[in-house]
């Protein structure tokens, strides 16, 4: 074909094979990051919400473990004929009593938490109990699941060292440290943890 000019020109026939092996060759690729950059987005979207479920969760635990134990009170009981506060901790779980009932009965009540396989348990009970070892024991409400790790510390206020299980003693702790899964562990003070008197009675203060 020529152009007016008489100067020769080759039509457009369409894509060489060459062009059809690289646009072939290519779209795979292109096709191929795409996804990946859809899937790392997915995969951060997921994992931002999976965040943002978890620290909703931890402030609803932290929010109810802080107002229980900073409500403890040294409510004394006789065990094995001694006077005690009503107080008990371990690594993994945590007994002590409160002033904080429901209106209607009013008074104090004990209340148990303890980690159990990634779930969090919850017993509680009314005071006074002459049978508080077998209340304890039995069947216990789940506050919270999958939750890997969950640990409690004492401060001792005598020697001022934290100690990972605290027993019945004349004294509550001077702190309660708590960790869960991999937050920051966070303290809970005890106003009544220094408290110290000469009562018998079953309920005042020693």
């Amino acid at each position: 074909m020529k152009h007016a000019d008489g100067v020769r020109w080759k039509a457009d026939s369409g894509f060489t094979l060459l062009e059809l092996v690289i646009a072939v060759t290519i779209l795979p690729l292109i096709i191929l990051i795409i996804g990946n950059g859809f899937r790392l987005g997915m995969n951060a979207w997921e994992k931002g919400e999976q965040e943002t479920v978890w620290t909703q969760r931890f402030r609803v635990l932290s929010g109810l473990l802080s107002q229980q134990i900073k409500s403890a009170y040294p409510y004394m009981m006789e065990v094995e004929d001694e006077k005690v506060a009503v107080f008990e901790g371990t690594s993994d779980s945590v007994m002590f009593v409160t002033a904080l009932t429901d209106s209607d009965f009013g008074g104090f009540k004990w209340v148990r938490y303890s980690h159990k396989e990634g779930t969090l348990f919850l017993k509680e009970g009314l005071l006074p109990d002459k049978e508080l070892d077998d209340s304890i024991k039995g069947d216990e409400e789940v506050v919270d699941t999958d939750i890997k790790e969950i640990k409690f510390a004492y401060l001792s206020l005598e020697d001022n060292e934290w100690k990972d299980s605290w027993d019945y003693g004349k004294k509550l702790p001077g702190a309660v440290r708590v960790k869960i899964s991999y937050f920051e562990p966070f303290l809970i003070t005890i106003p009544m943890g220094m408290a110290a008197g000469e009562e018998d009675k079953e309920g005042e203060i020693l």
